[in-house]
């Protein structure tokens, strides 16, 4: 199991410096962990077997933008003595020096106090104080055909345009995030092609990714592709996360750790048949217009002359058959008890648990699930000195129902004590209200719904505020956006929360 899992928060760039809150969490038990690594990965969703992590220093994802990242992260960690387990409180200082793909390179000097450690990749860089869990891929095969919602009959729909080619991807399974990587979450629900599919064009020397991502409030229904390429890939000046409605990407020619080539959708749309959850639906893609894309500045444009791919339809089923929304009335059957899954509590498993109470020692059934002999409604974990019971709670709810001196958070929905968290920060002041005791506490929210502490316009009049995890993009009122925050050791950056760039 793994034995420690860190958090990120994801704040604004502020004259030219990023300054981002991270934090190793609780040591607790993860499905799917068989030893520690240290993460100095990177995420190219490449099939190179380095896909580890999301931007905890907010180093720019080289398969959203196709361009070379190499970050200098300036880290100052405070740790008590006394505290042998549990969350850390680091504050990071990071300067991007971003190399384009004609050669051009900016640096952003960066200075904070002390020591200075310094990671370079080929592409998206990520420090932490934590380890990464090692994974398995356990995706299953996508199912085809008839749907569980009636008709669905193709009835024609729009034309592709000459200058398209057919991207040739039947016969491909799609997965989610969490078949991917388990224990993942991307901001937004993410479909993609597999590991192990190397090539959509069958070019053995062409590594190619799809990808379909949308809001995290989608419907079932029919969703029209959001035609602005901008709001699909961040650009990390004024956008942090996939900001669509709903978006096809695809990414060709990798070297190194970076696509060469980034198409994003023009027009097409998502049909959304059925859903277990936001992360688990049946669905599929059609009448999709890729264009290739390029940066110019911090925008992307289409490439003059450049090349049209054309999907004209492609369906995916990522349920999984215990799937479930938490939190939700009747999610599972009866004796069974809907476990998250992902940090902001959004998607989930049914599982079965025992007669164990509240702090006492458990046993996880399998490794790689959740379900123990604890009693319905906890979690069982490892906090260090062995596995126990904890009790999960909703980090969404108003009233998450935990004991005085405990938290609801942490990334595994629980309700945890504050010495486990008093190294990432705990303030009690409500949401809403001004966090005075630790401005930059990692958790925040009192005996209410939890949030986390943060100064909106950093040198401003403003006071560090008390802000709510959401979890969706679309909760984010202009001009804010949406930052997250990684947990499991950045593998899980679900939780999000809205600010002004």
């Amino acid at each position: 199991m793994i034995k420690s899992i860190s958090a990120y928060a994801l704040p604004r760039l502020s004259a030219g410096v990023l300054f981002t809150l991270s934090g190793a969490l609780l040591s607790a038990g993860c499905p799917a962990d068989s030893g520690d690594t240290t993460m100095t990965g990177t995420e190219t969703d490449s099939d190179t077997g380095t896909d580890t992590a999301g931007p905890t220093t907010s180093s720019v994802d080289p398969t959203e933008t196709g361009e070379t990242t190499t970050t200098t992260t300036t880290t100052t960690t405070t740790t008590e003595p006394e505290t042998t387990t549990g969350p850390t409180s680091t504050t990071t200082t990071t300067s991007e020096t971003t190399t384009t793909t004609d050669g051009e390179t900016t640096a952003v000097e960066t200075t904070t106090n002390g020591e200075t450690t310094t990671t370079t990749t080929d592409g998206e860089t990520t420090t932490t104080t934590g380890v990464v869990e090692e994974t398995t891929t356990t995706g299953t095969e996508t199912e085809t055909g008839e749907t569980e919602t009636g008709e669905t009959t193709d009835t024609g729909g729009p034309i592709k345009p000459e200058d398209c080619e057919e991207l040739p991807i039947l016969g491909i399974e799609l997965l989610s995030q969490q078949e991917f990587q388990l224990e993942s979450a991307a901001p937004v629900p993410l479909i993609r092609t597999p590991a192990t599919q190397t090539s959509i064009t069958a070019d053995e020397a062409l590594f190619d990714l799809l990808r379909i991502m949308f809001d995290g409030d989608v419907a079932v229904g029919v969703h029209p592709l959001d035609p602005d390429p901008n709001h699909a890939i961040p650009n990390f000046v004024n956008q942090y996360v996939t900001v669509s409605s709903a978006t096809v990407t695809y990414q060709e020619d990798l070297e190194g750790q970076t696509y060469k080539k980034t198409f994003v959708a023009v027009a097409g749309e998502l049909e959304v048949f059925d859903m277990l959850s936001s992360h688990q639906t049946h669905g599929r893609v059609r009448h999709v217009e890729l264009r290739e894309m390029v940066k110019n500045g911090d925008l992307l444009e289409p490439v003059d002359g450049g090349t049209c791919y054309w999907i004209q339809e492609a369906e995916y089923d990522v349920r999984r058959p215990n799937g479930c929304t938490p939190y939700t009335d009747d999610a599972c059957p009866a004796e069974q008890f809907c476990m998250p899954v992902n940090a902001i509590g959004t998607d989930g498993v049914c599982v079965a648990g025992g007669e164990k109470a509240e702090g006492e020692a458990c046993a996880l059934v399998d490794p790689n699930g959740w379900d123990s002999d604890c009693a319905l409604g906890l979690r069982c974990v490892d906090f260090g000195d062995g596995h126990e019971c904890g009790k999960v709670c909703d980090v969404l709810s108003d009233a998450p129902g935990c004991a005085e001196d405990t938290h609801c958070g942490g990334g595994y929905n629980l309700c945890l004590p504050h010495e486990l968290l008093q190294m990432s920060g705990v303030d009690p002041a409500p949401l809403g209200e001004p966090c005075v005791d630790n401005p930059t506490a990692l958790y925040c929210g009192g005996d209410g719904r939890p949030g986390h502490c943060y100064d909106d316009d950093a040198e401003g009049p403003l006071a560090s505020t008390c802000l709510p995890f959401l979890p969706a993009p679309s909760h984010c009122e202009a001009p804010q956006t949406a930052g997250y925050v990684a947990y499991k050791a950045g593998i899980d950056r679900s939780t999000l929360w809205c600010f002004t760039p």
